[in-house]
């Protein structure tokens, strides 16, 4: 047995009864993929029994016994009709446990993103009935709830990489997402900053174990979910230096985010807790690695404690950041290669410049962070009033209110 890349899609040569080696197209780009539908076929194929197949490697086995001129058994005679009734709950576990999906960093947010898509359209949906109506009705439902154009764009694109998996696969032939354009984000822009003496203040408010988390979102610029996946190999406190690989970082490229000096103490002590069955820097008060969801309940309760309007998101001490490069003056060209966004599209200068960890740390060393009071500025949507008045036998709910712009300003000293 072999397998071997034609083009883009991995090929097998097999002897499926024992006899001479033919060839087989899978028809996925993805080797490990390939290698599970080769083990497959050929347990199926020895025992006769092709009813366990996965629908990747069932649609591989038919072509292999149409190719041959074979009789196809009746395990396998219903392949058009199991393609037909591919489910939506069966193509987003296929979406999940594809191998890039899989390592991806945006696994979590994917998983987040079809809880609402399967919400619309339920478990047992059939997939080849999502089309491009369905897509358009789904975004403008979504934003009719309240749901930020943010949100329903990265639900749009968790569904685009499901059709993805699925064309890879052989399951479908198109993604019907690719022809829906995307809601606006302008909505949804906002402009936030939040001081330095609140922003202790909020600190004071959160759990032990948040604490650290946020510190290290405000003083490097890191998104959640980088800060989330960091592990102590990851960390070199002499150095001052982070080494984020490309498994962990949204843009699939490493890159490496400088310490600041007031972060160096907070990790020592986070460093004096650490887990024995765990390698990760960041842990709940349970001794266990945090996720996304577990620091939303405390950041709000933290939020209103101090008097902050809770939209105010924990991914907006990411801009929080940015704002104090600007205002502490570093080049912008190297706080995007700290935030990660260096990877963009340059301009020809740009890509001939290399940022030494020294550069990364004369950065950082002159950053400030006292540079100006709270002001955040949120373009919104107001949802739906959910409160109903009664009037007789009737009800009625007040209408959703027209976007407004919405501005708190607070003392840097609360």
């Amino acid at each position: 047995m072999a397998i071997k890349k034609r083009g883009n899609t991995w090929h097998l040569r097999v002897r499926p009864f024992g006899g001479k080696e033919i060839w087989v197209s899978t028809g996925t780009s993805l080797k490990s993929v390939a290698e599970s539908i080769q083990q497959q076929i050929m347990i199926a194929c020895r025992s006769q029994d092709y009813t366990f197949l996965e629908p990747v490697a069932r649609a591989a086995c038919v072509q292999m016994f149409r190719n041959q001129g074979w009789e196809i058994p009746s395990d396998l005679s219903g392949q058009e009709e199991v393609i037909e009734e591919l489910t939506l709950w069966t193509a987003i576990e296929c979406c999940l446990t594809d191998p890039e999906v899989r390592s991806s960093a945006n696994r979590e947010r994917m998983e987040q993103a079809f809880v609402h898509v399967v919400r619309k359209w339920g478990k047992d949906f059939p997939v080849k009935k999502i089309q491009v109506p369905d897509i358009k009705r789904y975004q403008i439902d979504r934003v009719n709830e309240g749901a930020a154009a943010s949100t329903v764009n990265k639900e749009r694109a968790a569904l685009s990489r499901m059709f993805q998996v699925l064309i890879e696969s052989q399951l479908v032939d198109r993604n019907p997402v690719k022809d829906v354009n995307p809601p606006s984000e302008r909505d949804g822009e906002r402009e936030v900053y939040i001081g330095f003496g609140n922003f202790n203040s909020l600190v004071a408010n959160l759990p032990p174990w948040v604490r650290p988390i946020v510190q290290m979102l405000y003083f490097t610029g890191m998104r959640r979910g980088e800060a989330l996946g960091l592990n102590w190999n990851n960390v070199n406190l002499e150095s001052r230096i982070m080494t984020l690989y490309a498994d962990q970082t949204k843009e699939q490229k490493k890159k490496r985010v400088p310490i600041h000096r007031v972060l160096v103490p907070i990790l020592e002590r986070v460093g004096r807790l650490r887990a024995i069955n765990s390698s990760r820097v960041f842990l709940t008060e349970k001794r266990k690695p945090p996720s996304e969801d577990s620091l939303r309940k405390p950041w709000k309760l933290a939020l209103e404690a101090v008097g902050l309007d809770t939209a105010f998101t924990i991914h907006d001490l990411r801009h929080v950041w940015s704002t104090n490069a600007m205002r502490s003056g570093m080049d912008p060209r190297i706080a995007e290669t700290i935030m990660g966004h260096a990877l963009r599209q340059k301009d020809v200068p740009g890509r001939y410049i290399s940022f030494s960890d020294e550069d990364l740390l004369r950065a950082i060393n002159g950053m400030r962070f006292d540079n100006g009071k709270t002001e955040i500025w949120l373009a919104r949507r107001a949802k739906e009033n959910p409160a109903v008045t009664a009037t007789g036998n009737h009800a009625s709910k007040t209408r959703a209110k027209p976007i407004v712009l919405k501005k708190q300003s607070l003392s840097a000293n609360r």
